[in-house]
C-alpha cells in the first residue's frame, strides 16, 4: 500500500474514513462506535497481514493494561455492524488462534481529497433554505469543497452516535461494573476503589440496578458478556488504569450485552491531584451514557466530589481495598488507612463511615472484644451522619452498633430505614435489615427484606446464606439444608454456608455429616472461636465427651492469644450438658455484650436450658421488642 496523507479505505461497498471517523456503505453512515472504529482502521491499513494482538492493543488502548477479551467484544461488533449491510463480509476478519486477527477483504487506498462528494454524501440529505431550487449537477470537487462536505457528512455521522451513545429510546435498566485493571500491582487499590465508588454511586439511581461489588468483582479478568449474562445486566463497564508518575489514565468502556458490542468508550487522562474530579466526571458520564438520571438533591449528590484532598482520597481508596479482603491483619491496616484519610481531611465523610465499619467489623468477626471495637465505631457513624446526613452507609453502620452492642432495637430500626430509604438499591442495608427482623421477632418481615437482597444481588454467597439462615432459625431444615448446599455449589469451601450447614444438619440428627460441616467450616478460619465453639458442641451431644473437653481446653488456650466470646464456651458446655458452667458463661457473655446474645431466644441449641428460670431471666434482660 502506498502513503497517503489522508487515507481512505475502500472494501466492497465500504468507504472508510479515519480522519473523520467516519464508516459509510453505499454512501449511507453505518454506526460504529469507539475502540471498534479505531480496530477496523487497524485492520484496513494492514489488510493481508496478520495484526497481532499485542500490536492492537498498544495501538487501540495506549499505554493501558486492557484484557484481551476487549478485543472479542470489539470484533464481534465490526463483523456484525459489516455483516449486516453485506452478506460477504461475515468472513473479512479472520481470527488466527493465539495470535490475532487479518482483514482477507482487498482494500483500496485513497486521498480524502480525491473522493467525489456525491459518494460521499449519496443518501444524506442535509438541510437546505425553505423552498430551495435543484441543486445543480454534482462536480467533481477540489481539496477544500471535499472537506467542506465531510464535515456536513461528519456532523451527520456525530449526531446519529450521539444517539446510540446517549439517547437510546428507552434506558439501561441494570448494569453491572467490573473491577478495573491495573498497570502494576501497586496500583490495584485505585482501580479497584475507582470500580467501587462508581458502584455506589450508581446504586443512588433508584431506576437503575446495579450488580453489587460482591458479585461484580467475582468476574475479574472474565468475558464482560458473560459477566452480563451471569449478572442478568443488559450492560457492562469495564476499565483499565495506568499511572505514569503523577498522571493518571483511564480508559472506561461500555459493553452491551444483547448486541455484544461497545457502545460507549471514554478516555481520561487527569494530574493525580485530580483523582477525587476523575471520580464525579466518571459518573456523570456513566450517568448520560446509560440514559439514566437522578432527580433534585439525588442529582447534586452524584456530582459532589467525595473529597478535594487528593492524599486523602488514595488513602481511603487504599483503605476500602483492605478492609474487603477481611483477614485481621488487612482490616488492621485498614484502619490505618482511613485514620490517615480524616487526619488529611477531617470533613472527609466516607472515611469516618469507612473506620466505622471496619471497627464494627473487627468486633462482629471476633477479632477484638465488642468493647474494644463497637463503641470505638460509634463516634465515627455519628461524625459522618453529621458530615452528611444522606450518606446511607453511616446509618448503616450506626444501625449495626445500635443492634449487636447497644441492643437498642428500637433505635436500631430506625437506622436501618433510614439507610434503606437513602439507598434503595443497596442490597447490604437490606441483608442486615433482615437480620435485625428475625432476631426482633419479625420472620415474615425479615424473609422479604432478606429476599429483596437476594433480588439486588442474586450472586452473593452471603445473603444467599443468610437465606439458609432464616430457614433455620424459623425451624425449616429441611429448606435451610437445600439452600445452603446450593451455596457451597457456587463455592464449596465457603465457611458460613458450612457452619449453618452443620447447625442444620445437628437439628435433623445428622450428626456425622454435622461434624463434617463443621470441620470444613473451620478449615477456612482455623482460629475463629464461632467455628471451633460448633464443633466442640457437635461433640458433646455425639456423647463424644473426651473431644469436646478438648475443644473447651482449646479455646481457653486460644484465648491467652486473642478474644474468645464467652458464648462459644457457653455452647461446648450446653453440648456437654454441663448446665451450671453453660449459664456462668452465658452470664460472661452478656457482661461482654457479646453480639451472639441477639440470637439467645431462637437458637435451638440452647433448648436443654429453656426450661430453666436462668435463662428466661437472661432473655428478660436482653429486653427484646414485642
Amino acid at each position: 500500500m502506498k502513503g497517503h496523507e489522508s487515507p481512505a479505505y475502500r472494501f466492497g461497498a465500504f468507504l472508510l474514513v479515519p480522519g473523520e471517523r467516519a464508516l459509510l456503505h453505499d454512501g449511507e453512515p453505518v454506526a460504529l462506535a469507539g475502540k471498534a472504529f479505531d480496530l477496523l482502521v487497524a485492520l484496513a491499513s494492514q489488510a493481508g497481514h496478520l495484526v497481532t494482538k499485542d500490536e492492537l492493543l498498544r495501538r487501540v488502548w495506549p499505554g493501558l493494561v486492557v484484557e484481551e477479551v476487549n478485543l472479542s467484544v470489539n470484533m464481534s461488533a465490526i463483523r456484525k455492524a459489516l455483516a449486516a449491510r453485506s452478506p460477504d463480509a461475515a468472513d473479512w476478519i479472520e481470527t488466527v488462534p493465539r495470535q490475532g486477527y487479518r482483514f482477507k477483504a482487498p482494500v483500496d487506498v485513497d486521498d480524502v481529497a480525491t473522493l467525489n462528494s456525491a459518494e460521499l454524501l449519496r443518501n444524506v440529505q442535509l438541510p437546505g433554505p425553505p423552498d430551495a431550487s435543484p441543486p445543480p449537477a454534482r462536480k467533481r470537487m477540489g481539496r477544500r469543497s471535499a472537506w467542506l462536505a465531510i464535515g456536513a457528512l461528519t456532523l451527520v455521522l456525530a449526531t446519529g452516535l450521539a444517539w446510540l451513545a446517549f439517547g437510546r429510546a428507552t434506558p439501561y435498566t441494570a448494569v453491572a461494573v467490573l473491577p478495573f485493571a491495573a498497570d502494576t500491582p501497586a496500583n490495584a487499590h485505585l482501580a479497584d476503589g475507582i470500580a467501587e465508588e462508581a458502584i455506589n454511586a450508581l446504586t443512588r439511581l433508584a431506576q437503575l440496578r446495579v450488580a453489587p461489588r460482591a458479585s461484580a468483582f467475582r468476574f475479574r479478568g472474565a468475558d464482560p458478556l458473560e459477566a452480563g449474562r451471569r449478572l442478568d445486566a443488559p450492560v457492562v463497564v469495564t476499565g483499565s488504569l495506568a499511572r505514569n508518575g503523577d498522571r493518571v489514565t483511564l480508559q472506561v468502556d461500555l459493553v452491551d450485552v444483547a448486541r455484544a458490542a461497545q457502545v460507549w468508550g471514554s478516555r481520561y487522562e487527569v494530574a493525580l491531584a485530580e483523582l477525587p474530579q476523575l471520580q464525579r466526571r466518571l459518573i456523570d458520564d456513566l450517568g448520560r451514557t446509560l440514559h439514566v438520571r437522578a432527580d433534585g438533591s439525588k442529582t447534586q449528590r452524584l456530582a459532589q466530589d467525595p473529597t478535594r484532598n487528593t492524599d486523602a482520597y488514595q488513602a481511603y481508596l487504599q483503605g476500602r481495598y483492605l478492609w474487603n479482603q477481611r483477614s485481621e491483619p488487612a482490616l488492621r491496616s485498614a484502619v490505618e488507612h482511613f485514620r490517615r484519610a480524616i487526619d488529611l481531611d477531617p470533613s472527609f465523610a466516607l472515611a469516618y463511615a469507612a473506620l466505622a465499619d471496619t471497627y464494627t467489623t473487627l468486633g462482629y468477626l471476633g477479632w477484638d472484644a465488642p468493647a474494644a471495637t463497637f463503641p470505638v465505631a460509634r463516634p465515627y457513624a455519628l461524625r459522618a451522619i453529621e458530615l452528611d446526613p444522606a450518606l446511607s452507609q453511616s446509618h448503616a453502620s450506626l444501625a449495626y452498633i445500635k443492634f449487636y452492642f447497644d441492643w437498642d432495637w428500637a433505635g436500631a430500626g430506625e437506622e436501618f430505614r433510614r439507610a434503606i430509604e437513602l439507598n434503595l438499591n443497596d442490597p447490604v442495608s437490606h441483608q442486615w435489615f433482615a437480620v435485625y427482623l428475625l432476631a426482633a421477632g419479625r420472620p415474615g418481615d425479615a424473609m422479604h427484606e432478606v429476599r429483596t437482597a437476594q433480588r439486588l444481588d442474586p450472586l452473593s454467597l452471603t445473603i444467599n446464606t443468610d437465606v439458609g439462615f432464616h430457614h433455620y432459625y424459623n425451624g425449616r431444615y429441611a429448606e435451610a439444608i437445600a439452600q445452603l448446599q446450593s451455596v457451597l455449589g457456587m463455592k464449596n469451601d465457603f465457611g458460613l454456608a458450612n457452619l449453618w450447614l452443620a447447625r442444620s444438619y445437628q437439628e435433623v440428627g445428622r450428626l456425622d455429616e454435622s461434624l463434617a460441616a463443621a470441620k470444613s467450616a473451620e478449615a477456612t478460619a482455623p482460629q475463629w472461636a464461632v467455628f471451633i465453639a460448633q464443633r466442640g458442641y457437635t461433640l458433646g451431644v455425639m456423647g463424644r465427651r473426651d473431644e469436646a473437653h478438648a475443644v473447651r481446653d482449646e479455646m481457653q488456650q486460644l484465648s491467652a492469644q486473642r478474644f474468645v466470646t464467652a458464648y462459644g464456651v457457653a455452647l461446648v458446655y450446653a453440648g456437654l450438658g454441663d448446665k451450671g458452667q453453660a449459664f456462668a458463661w452465658l452470664d460472661k457473655a452478656f457482661a461482654e455484650r457479646s453480639h451472639w446474645l441477639v440470637w439467645l431466644r431462637l437458637d435451638p441449641r440452647w433448648k436443654t436450658l429453656r426450661g430453666d428460670p436462668r435463662f428466661a431471666a437472661l432473655v428478660d434482660r436482653m429486653k427484646y421488642p414485642g
